[in-house]
This record gives structure tokens, C-alpha cells and sequence, in this order.
């Protein structure tokens, strides 16, 4: 093996046992899902990473992410490869072990505020029936200053949500992963519940 090779491997050695609790924390808190791992290892990388990449990097094919649909996880095994496959000789336990914490703690209050006000913006979405215009208005409220109470741009509420650019409502769990997956480690129910409450018809 090259002098490279070996400093890599023992590199990803020191950084694997760095990281060995926050990927453990992190795997159950993301519970695999691959939207997830693709901000983690953007967030490693400093960069966007395409999807295709991450599905490679975790041994996936496309042929058995096509077969498992938008359910697709990877196991804790195919996770740990992953990250061993993207650790080069010059990178810093340092680098990995904040990473990890940052989405540990985004994650951890993403699922607590969920607990607390998910069955609040279920009745939210049944009360407007997934309308997206009172959904957008609702977001919209929730945007910090300037852009506090401001209308989005044309079709972002479909981008945001992900449902198809025609459609004008959205299911329920839709609007409950979208607000999951922007929630920042800052945000709390309590300031979520006023906003819920003028909302909800």
C-alpha cells in the first residue's frame, strides 16, 4: 500500500474512535434516513453532496434505492463504511466530531419540538385541509425578521413541502416533515405554539 493509503487508514482509525458515540447518537436520532446523511456529509465535505454520491459512498445501487421509494434507509454499518470511505490522511477528528454534534443537537430538538407540537399542526393541517396558500401563510409567520409575514416567491411552498409544482394541497405528513426538517437547534414550541394557534381555522 501506498505511504498515502496507510496515513489515510490511520487516520480514519484515530477519527472512527472519536466519533464512535455521536454516530451511534446520530444514527438513531436520523433513524438512517438518507436526507440526513446527505446534510451530514455536506456539512463534512463543506460542500453540497449530490445524493448519487452519497448512495455510493453508503453501497447502495440506484436499482435498490428506485425499489425502496422515498423510505430508503441505510443501516449503521453501511454509515460507519461510508464515512471511513470519506475520511482523507489530512482531516482532524476535530473536523468530524463538530459536525456531529451540530446535527446531533439539531436533531435532538427537531424530534423534542415535534413531540410537543406535532399533534397541534396535525389539527393545524386538517383545519385548512392541507391548503398550501394557508400553509405558506403560516411559514411565512414563522420566517425571521426582515422576512417575518412576507409571501414566499412563487412555488417555493411546493419546493419547500415537495409535492409536485401544480398541486395545491399537501398530505399531512408532508407538512410534518417539511417542519421537521427546518427546525434549528433555536427553535422551541413555545414560540411555535402562538403561530399554530392564529392558524389554525
Amino acid at each position: 500500500p501506498s505511504p498515502s493509503r496507510t496515513k489515510s487508514k490511520m487516520a480514519a482509525s484515530t477519527i472512527l474512535a472519536a466519533i464512535a458515540e455521536d454516530m451511534g447518537k446520530f444514527y438513531d436520532l436520523s433513524d438512517g434516513g438518507l436526507e440526513n446523511i446527505t446534510l451530514l456529509f455536506s456539512d463534512i465535505a463543506q460542500a453540497p453532496v449530490p445524493l448519487p454520491t452519497v448512495l455510493e459512498l453508503l453501497g447502495i445501487t440506484e436499482d435498490e434505492a428506485r425499489a425502496a421509494g422515498p423510505g430508503l434507509k441505510a443501516t449503521k454499518p453501511m454509515l460507519e463504511a461510508a464515512i471511513t470511505k470519506s475520511i482523507e490522511e489530512d482531516d482532524t477528528p476535530d473536523q468530524y466530531v463538530k459536525v456531529f454534534k451540530q446535527h446531533i443537537l439539531r436533531l435532538s430538538n427537531a424530534n423534542k419540538v415535534m413531540s410537543e407540537v406535532g399533534e397541534s399542526l396535525k389539527a393545524l393541517h386538517a383545519s385548512v385541509d392541507g391548503d398550501l396558500g394557508k400553509i405558506e401563510a403560516f411559514f411565512c409567520d414563522l420566517a425571521p425578521e426582515p422576512h417575518t409575514g412576507k409571501p414566499m416567491p412563487p412555488g417555493m411552498i411546493n419546493a419547500l413541502i415537495r409535492v409536485g409544482p401544480d398541486a395545491t394541497t399537501c398530505p399531512v405528513e408532508a407538512f410534518l416533515d417539511c417542519m421537521c426538517r427546518n427546525l434549528d437547534p433555536n427553535d422551541t414550541s413555545e414560540h411555535l405554539i402562538p403561530n399554530i394557534k392564529k392558524h389554525t381555522a
